[in-house]
């Protein structure tokens, strides 16, 4: 609401107008008790509708209130009127320290004598256990006389549910779409690591804040902007500000250092307090608000004098640097890792036996199959453990383990087989329970907590019989807690996409989130004494590192390397069994009765190749560390030639008949939308139906319509439905499809997997037909181009057989094999290959990872 000049409320008259942003609009007034004038704060209408947020609201004022700082702004009342609340404190005369960086690099003189009175007054609030969540020079106010007042104390996390914006007009306040109440926010590029990854937060995560504006103060650039807010937030995560003498005149070593201390990734790394921080920067400088030594070279024109000023500044600068250095204890030694495994090979699933010292491990060595072997300590080369190929969940303290016979990769590091138990010394498994894909012992040994999954339904049991949680959600690496009360698992997207969660279920099925929101996830441990779950994860293509999050959900970096490392297990003694990654999606192009493949890779992860009609373009998705959280999506001709980005937020669906328009999305996009984009010259539009959560889609032949696999209404199971690139109202073919694969080319057909098997359903009536059955390990994957056939793919050891079949007579031909010239540490190719219609073209992805095991005693 605007308030004219001459408006009161309560005792409080409005004066003029002082300016307007996110939180509310700020006029100058009279407090006509007191005679004195005042700033009064407007705050949004949204408040008003919102009794939670008032509470909060008002808690956080009276706990500013009463710090009584001289460089915090100091509130006077709160107060509502006619449903406006409003807030009103001191008036200060000046401008912020946003306007006086934009005026040119401040002198470090002046950048200390701001950053002194910032400290200090962090320093006071920090001691109220109150933290800031939002420090940016937009809210630090310098006054006519140059004293320091930092604004908004403790209302930045009253904007969760609401949008902050600068005065460009910039969203700057970022929030995942499930923010929960006490969830922090922050600004994009003032945001500390924990901010960024939605962990908790406490007063170091002010002092990285602090370290970017002093940054900006000494350098005038901000030491993590990027073009985009996704790739400021990744260098914010993986990458250091710039050199300061690069950027601008240089500074001393000892301001440097304060500030890249400041700006350490890991909490504990940093200045653990405010206080510390202040009395390093005086001691730097000479003086707490103003530095002594330069007033003293200003005011004093005695030679004698002048010598012992200019002879106290190295002192003072060498004290600095020490307390620079000690006022938080350095990081410890890093870790030392022991490498235990040397074949080259992918590593799937590693554990200790019950000695702590024995390792067993399922991988893929030398390029051969997989199967299962021993690792003796005084003894380096793997043993087979005579399980035939089964793939290793857990080992109990008592010696057996829990396998899986028959599996079948899914993705990523999960398989699917017959859950059995059999003793590490020998003998045959004895098979349990069908369809599961992870399980893992008590600690007693006598339960299991097992992830199963029955056509599109996933199912989290502990004990095996009692089903805890039930969902179409993907869920993986279950890991019982060290009491045997409590599981932790990942929790991931309705498709075979690893981003997600870590998550904890206690024994009653009660589950909440400990880390939210990661790129990729892989690996999951409980340490020894039960109070962390340690994971490895990325917030951007494969650099895994290695998390610690506790059940409090506070979170810290554990170890992040060159290479990415995998944890894997812990000992009962504490040894971490990690694996170090050296991993690679490729992607070529063939045609028929080719001799060799054509590499198109593009960086180290191009997935989901999909080619326009005629084989001439490859749509395709980036999900490499140069993408981002969001991934990007890019054409490329057949030829090789470089590659064109043509949007991001999501996967390259599918590209249109006429190789002109492309389509994006992603199962989990909090905005339920399809985009379309041109892959040349237009405009992008985006599709979104209330109701609908879209999880793929293909076009139709005629270019117009479009094939939708989505859940109607978000959360039930998926179907497929018809609509057009107008957006038109989707309407159901087929319900309960666990996958649609595309129209027929004359569009009178549907080819979709339902119930576990392949249909093939009319577009022009209600008919449905079972496909031919085809052999065991064979799938549908395309429609050929007389609509009477389709291609099939069967995922072998050594690549993919491609074949054409029938519909009507069942007869199939093998059309073409496909072997990667790279077959170690192959993955099972089990992404669908593209085909043109005429079966000339082929695109695919394979991925190859190459691991190696490592034990360390000092990764804590």
């Amino acid at each position: 609401m605007r308030l004219a000049a001459g408006a009161k409320l309560g005792p409080y008259e409005v004066v003029m107008a002082l300016g307007a942003g996110g939180m509310g609009e700020v006029y100058r007034a009279k407090d006509t008790r007191l005679g004195r004038e005042v700033a009064l704060k407007i705050l949004p209408e949204s408040f008003a509708q919102d009794n939670d947020r008032l509470r909060r609201f008002e808690q956080e004022a009276k706990a500013v209130a009463v710090l009584n700082h001289p460089n915090i702004l100091a509130i006077h009342d709160i107060g509502e009127q006619a449903g406006v609340p409003y807030l009103v404190s001191e008036l200060l005369e000046g401008s912020n320290l946003r306007t006086e960086i934009e005026q040119g690099r401040l002198t470090v003189r002046k950048s200390i004598e701001y950053a002194v009175q910032i400290a200090q007054g962090l320093s006071a609030a920090h001691e109220k256990n109150i933290v800031h969540r939002d420090l940016k020079p937009e809210n630090v106010f310098v006054t006519n006389d140059g004293r320091v007042k930092i604004l908004d104390f403790g209302l930045a996390k009253l904007a969760q549910n609401g949008d902050s914006t600068n005065s460009e007009g910039v969203t700057m306040t970022f929030a995942p779409a499930t923010t929960e109440a006490g969830k922090v926010l922050g600004t994009v590029g003032y945001m500390a690591p924990e901010q960024v990854r939605g962990a908790a937060v406490d007063s170091r995560t002010d002092i990285f804040a602090y370290g970017t504006v002093l940054f900006e103060m000494v350098s005038a650039q901000r030491a993590f902007q990027r073009d985009t807010a996704a790739e400021t937030m990744t260098a914010i995560l993986k990458e250091d500000p710039p050199e300061i003498d690069q950027i601008s005149h240089p500074v001393s070593p000892g301001l440097e250092l304060i500030i890249r201390r400041c700006l350490e990734k890991k909490p504990e790394q940093r200045f653990q307090s405010a206080k510390d921080l202040a009395f390093a920067l005086e001691a730097l400088s000479g003086s707490s608000a103003k530095s002594a030594a330069h007033k003293a070279v200003e005011d004093q024109t005695k030679s004698r004098q002048w010598m012992l000023v200019a002879g106290a500044v190295p002192l003072a600068l060498a004290l600095g640097l020490l307390i620079g250095w000690f006022a938080k204890p350095g990081p410890g030694a890093p870790p030392t890792f022991t490498q235990v495994s040397f074949h080259r090979g992918e590593v799937i699933h590693a554990r200790f036996a019950p000695d702590g010292k024995t390792l067993v491990y399922t991988a893929r060595l030398n390029g051969g199959p997989q199967d299962t072997y021993v690792l003796r300590e005084e003894y380096p080369e793997p043993m087979a453990a005579g399980l035939q190929g089964a793939v290793l969940l857990s080992v109990s303290k008592q010696g057996q383990v829990a396998v899986l016979t028959n599996p079948r990769y899914f993705a990523h590091r999960a398989w699917f087989g017959t859950l059995a138990t059999a003793p590490l010394g020998g003998g045959a498994p004895r098979e349990i329970l069908e369809n599961v894909s992870d399980a893992d012992w008590s600690p007693d040994g006598s339960q299991m907590a097992i992830i199963s999954a029955e056509k599109t339904s996933w199912r989290l049991q502990y004990p095996l019989g009692k089903t805890l949680w039930e969902g179409e959600n993907w869920i993986s690496d279950v890991r019982v807690s060290p009491d045997g009360k409590r599981l932790a698992y990942f929790l991931h997207p309705p498709n075979v996409d690893d981003r997600g969660d870590v998550m904890m279920m206690e024994s009653d099925g009660k589950a909440r989130p400990l880390s939210k929101d990661w790129e990729s996830l892989e690996g999951l441990a409980w340490e020894p004494s039960g109070k962390e779950v340690w994971f490895s994860a990325t917030q951007a293509g494969g650099q895994y590192c290695v998390h610690a999050v506790d059940l409090r959900g506070k979170e810290r970096t554990v170890h992040c390397g060159t290479a990415p490392t995998v944890i894997q297990d812990f000992s009962a003694g504490g040894k971490a069994l990690v694996s170090a990654e050296q991993q690679r999606v490729s992607m070529s192009v063939l045609e028929r009765g080719a001799a060799m493949e054509q590499d198109i890779s593009f960086l180290d992860f191009a997935y989901n190749p999909r080619l326009s009609r005629d084989g001439s373009e490859i749509l395709f998705t980036d999900q490499s560390g140069h993408a981002g959280r969001g991934y990007s999506v890019y054409v490329r001709k057949r030829d090789g030639s470089p590659a064109v980005r043509i949007g991001e937020g999501g996967f390259g669906s599918d590209i249109s008949p006429d190789g002109k328009w492309a389509m994006i999305m992603r199962a989990d996009d909090p905005a339920a939308r399809v985009q379309l984009v041109p892959v040349g010259p237009g405009q992008k539009r985006e599709l979104h139906w209330d109701g609908v959560q879209p999880i793929w889609a293909f076009w139709y032949p005629d270019g117009q319509r479009i094939l939708l696999q989505a859940s109607v209404p978000p959360g039930s199971p998926p179907g497929l439905y018809a609509t057009d690139s107008k957006g038109a109202a989707p309407k159901l073919i087929m319900a309960g499809v666990v996958a649609g694969l595309g129209a027929s080319p004359d569009g009178e057909a549907i080819l979709a997997i339902q119930n576990g098997r392949g249909i093939v359903q009319s577009t022009t009536s209600n008919g449905t037909r079972p496909m031919p059955t085809l052999p065991q390990g064979q799938f549908p994957a395309s429609w050929a181009n007389d609509s009477r056939h389709i291609f099939t793919q069967e995922v072998t050891a050594t690549g993919v057989n491609l074949y054409k079949v029938d519909l009507e007579t069942g007869r199939s031909e093998l059309w073409q094999v496909i072997k990667p010239k790279d077959q170690v540490g192959l993955r099972p190719m089990v992404n669908a290959v593209a085909i043109t219609p005429d079966g000339r073209w082929m695109a695919y992805q394979y991925g190859t990872q190459v691991s190696q095991l490592y034990v360390s005693d000092t990764l804590k």
